[in-house]
């Protein structure tokens, strides 16, 4: 399966569970499916902005 198919698969279910997807990432979702980044990557972006200790508003780094 490609990453465009896998991703685009992950948000609808997701969504379907009624799990809310940010635009911030879906930006990163988007590096991902482009190549840009590894998934251990998308993985890390996307775990930081659900960290307690990230002050609200501050960017993720990566």
């Amino acid at each position: 399966m490609d990453r465009k198919t896998l991703v685009e698969e992950s948000i609808h279910s997701g969504e379907m569970e009624g799990a809310y997807v940010s635009a911030e990432f879906r930006k990163d979702a988007d590096e991902y499916v482009k190549g840009n980044i590894p998934i251990e990557d998308l993985m890390r972006r996307t775990k930081r902005r659900w960290d307690p200790k990230r002050k609200k508003g501050a960017p993720h780094v990566g």
